[in-house]
């Protein structure tokens, strides 16, 4: 969901006066409700097709290619649909360009659909606005905590197994954070998380901070406040990404690096086997792109 908003603003720059919709479900309104580039939102929960043909829409951008957003978009009303080519999109979309294999970081795919639309895009950073309640808080909690040259955030956890590097390998990078350059690191925990988190710290040598419980705005409250956010490929990353902070993330070999890590030397990574991936290797990139980063001597 956050990896489209940088489309939804250069569809705003490139067409002022257009209202702009969002077709998705509800666990995805906090990221959407803030954009200023929309002018509404749909919920699949309530069955809204009736309310997006009186919406009026003259295109449709469809980013799935499945049945169901296929079916929205042909029974929308829009007389232009666009989405790339797949083998049954003539059934629901009339404009279909091939996707190109050189988009590399997966928001420029995003972005090449508004070529249809002669449409510039104006970069691949991600929007996310948080409002100050969410500062308030985020600004709460790290007021609490014992001061620190380094406040870097950890994400560990992934719904899919292949991603997560073992627990006590994030607790040595922690340990070796702390010691080394004097960071603080905040453990950051989603539903159904908790526990795993917990364990994961208690193979630690203690002195590290779990994260209270935060909303998706909450997060992206505190990882603007944070100097590096260090985790597995996941949407905490993206979230940082959008907050302009640093990023380091350790990689499957099932996932491109170039295709989910931002361009920019703000951004870096390890990739290997999970199961085999030594703490050694992932601590070296680490500690030479806190270097680069100018955020250690």
């Amino acid at each position: 969901m956050i990896l489209t908003t940088p489309l939804l603003r250069a569809l705003k720059k490139g067409i002022p006066d257009a209202r702009i919709y969002f077709l998705t479900r509800r666990p995805s309104a906090k990221i959407l409700e803030g954009n200023p580039n929309l002018a509404g939102i749909f919920y699949r929960e309530d069955k809204p097709l009736s309310a997006i043909r009186r919406a009026g829409i003259d295109i449709s951008i469809d980013f799935m290619r499945s049945s169901s957003s296929g079916f929205f978009a042909r029974f929308s009303g829009a007389q232009k649909r666009i989405a790339f080519h797949y083998p049954a999109g003539w059934l629901f979309h009339n404009t279909m360009p091939a996707k190109r294999e050189d988009n590399a970081y997966t928001v420029f795919d995003r972005l090449q659909l508004l070529e249809p639309l002669g449409i510039p895009h104006d970069g691949a950073k991600p929007d996310l606005a948080f409002a100050p309640e969410n500062a308030a808080r985020a600004d709460a909690f790290l007021a609490g905590l014992p001061p620190a040259p380094l406040t870097v955030t950890f994400d560990i956890t992934s719904p899919r197994d292949h991603r997560r590097w073992a627990p006590e390998n994030f607790a040595k990078l922690a340990d070796r954070l702390k010691a080394d350059y004097g960071a603080r690191v905040v453990f950051l925990w989603g539903p159904g998380e908790l526990d795993y988190v917990k364990d994961a710290m208690a193979l630690s040598s203690g002195g590290h901070i779990l994260a209270p419980d935060f909303d998706l705005l909450d997060l992206a409250a505190l990882l603007k406040r944070t100097s590096l956010h260090v985790g597995t490929s996941s949407a905490p990353m993206h979230l940082a990404v959008s907050q302009s902070t640093p990023t380091f993330t350790v990689y499957a070999p099932q996932n491109s690096p170039a295709s989910w890590t931002p361009p920019g030397p703000e951004h870096s990574w390890v990739q290997g086997e999970l199961a085999s991936l030594p703490f050694e290797a992932a601590w070296e990139r680490l500690a030479a792109h806190l270097k680069a980063l100018g955020a250690v001597k």
